[in-house]
């Protein structure tokens, strides 16, 4: 089967929905697929792309208007089998999705949004936003098998364009177990790890100020990896915080491992769908304070474990909850080892949904 992946960013530009097509290559791969990759042209990048179209960014999110490359597009949908659109919002994938319909080529549009609106930072950007949901998206969506990487990304569906999305587990990358971390002992800092982006989707500042509640009680290190429009904020804290330490974007075995040599990764989003490092380090066993934000409850399958999983922007409450897993951390921590052995089996089935939802658009284009 030839598969046609689009979206308009991948690898290196680093993103979540980036990583999910690497993962998505992967795996349509070994399941026997020929997979090629077709994205955005990026100034000065050497994208992991088979085919790049042009492309103009507009604004400061950087959004991406092609802008050519038409007949390279029909070409390429008509050569696939079946077409995995990545992203609702974007010109590029709503075309992929006409051009499949065109030549008759079943489509799957994976949404990675939440449903829940705007995200912080985006407000200027509200009326084209609705402009595009109003029509280039719902065409899109109208004229594919929608599919969602998150719960609440099925329910946002329905609630925005009244239609039923089909649930794909979020496929996890082959993931390195992690090694036992006993707890700290007695005056040994807790180490805590924040991965994502410094948006204020993310909040990282919230994670400094959970800390900073752990830090009045204890030793407390805090160590974040990522960048973003918050980067000059979090460096004029970690320039009053010795225990703060910014790493930047990092390589992907980097990142997995800081997860592993942490003692509690924390995540502080106030808008996501997956909230991927929550996903990987709960799938690894390693223990995790999140918020209550897109699908972060539902990995908590343990009832004992939910009180880790604290509401969005209060950081008190995330300060608490770190402050109160470090006090049982030994016994916590086997509960979040058996925990991520049930996350795991339920996201290891990704692949076999896969294939499952691309054989149902086939069937569903057949007989339109």
């Amino acid at each position: 089967m030839r598969v046609l992946l689009v979206s308009s960013f991948v690898l290196p530009h680093a993103g979540g929905v980036e990583q999910f097509v690497a993962t998505l290559r992967d795996l349509l791969e070994q399941s026997g697929c020929e997979v090629r990759v077709l994205a955005c042209r990026r100034p000065g990048e050497d994208a992991t792309a088979d085919i790049v179209l042009p492309t103009r960014f507009i604004g400061p999110s950087g959004w991406p208007l092609v802008t050519g490359g038409w007949r390279t597009l029909l070409d390429e949908a008509g050569r696939a089998d079946a077409i995995l659109a990545n992203g609702s919002l974007h010109l590029l994938t709503a075309l992929a999705v006409h051009a499949g319909r065109r030549r008759r080529v079943p489509s799957l549009l994976v949404i990675h949004g939440s449903g829940q609106g705007m995200r912080p930072g985006d407000n200027w950007l509200r009326p084209a936003r609705a402009a595009f949901q109003r029509t280039f998206a719902r065409s899109a969506i109208r004229r594919s098998l929608p599919v969602s990487v998150s719960h609440v990304g099925v329910e946002g569906v329905q609630r925005g364009y009244g239609l039923q999305a089909e649930y794909l587990p979020y496929p996890l990358p082959e993931l390195p177990a992690a090694a036992p971390v006993a707890g700290p002992a007695a005056g040994e800092p807790l180490r805590v790890a924040w991965i994502g982006r410094l948006a204020p989707e993310k909040d990282p500042l919230s994670a400094v100020r959970a800390v900073d509640v752990v830090a009045a009680r204890r030793p407390v290190t805090l160590d974040v990896y990522g960048d973003g429009p918050l980067r000059a904020s979090m460096a004029a804290r970690a320039a009053t915080r010795p225990w703060l330490t910014l790493h930047g974007t990092r390589p992907w075995p980097e990142v997995l491992a800081a997860q592993e040599q942490a003692h509690v990764c924390l995540s502080t989003s106030v808008w996501d769908n997956v909230q991927v490092a929550v996903l990987e380090s709960l799938a690894r066993g390693v223990p995790v304070v999140s918020t209550r934000v897109g699908d972060a409850p539902r990995y908590y399958l343990t009832a004992s474990l939910a009180r880790w999983c604290v509401e969005p922007g209060d950081p008190e409450a995330a300060g608490r909850a770190l402050a109160e897993l470090a006090e049982s951390y030994d016994d916590q921590r086997h509960a979040f080892a058996v925990n991520g052995e049930q996350l795991l089996a339920l996201h290891s089935d990704a692949p076999r949904v896969l294939m499952e939802l691309i054989a149902f658009a086939g069937s569903r284009q057949a007989s339109d």
